[in-house]
């Protein structure tokens, strides 16, 4: 029962943080920065996300594509959750085929299991990484 309400009071205290936290950077016009890109995408997708990362010397064959281009790709619009389904990758969208990407959402998801506690916090830290890249993505579409 006390874990039950210290998971409760957790959540809805996250909650609470990353509703204002997302005012305070809206009114303060949010820049998302390419440090978590750097550390997780840049080796296949390259430092400027054109796709010549350092591993595709190791990957031939394996195109990880243009992601300045997604927006144009999608009639100039973002496709912003299906960019975070597939970094997320838990969730398996079939007519994607074979996947060969890395999962980053259970990277994630095991990263934060080593620092916090209670599952929800998990899936917040896990989500909140994630969304650092969608708008990463989304801030250098050309």
């Amino acid at each position: 029962m006390k874990t039950t309400v210290f998971t409760s009071l957790c959540a809805a205290a996250l909650f609470t943080f990353a509703h204002v936290s997302v005012a305070n950077a809206q009114s303060e016009n949010f820049e998302p920065t390419p440090s978590e890109f750097i550390n997780s995408c840049a080796s296949c997708h390259g430092v400027d996300a054109k796709g010549a990362g350092f591993l595709m010397r190791v990957f031939r064959g394996v195109d990880p594509g243009d992601l300045t281009q997604l927006a144009a790709r999608n009639d100039g619009q973002f496709p912003f959750d299906q960019v975070f389904r597939v970094i997320d990758g838990r969730a398996e969208i079939a007519a994607h085929g074979d996947r060969k990407m890395p999962v980053w959402g259970d990277r994630y998801w095991e990263d934060a299991m080593s620092d916090f506690g209670p599952d929800e916090i998990n899936r917040q830290r896990a989500r909140s990484r994630i969304l650092e890249l969608v708008y990463y993505l989304q801030s250098i579409q050309e």
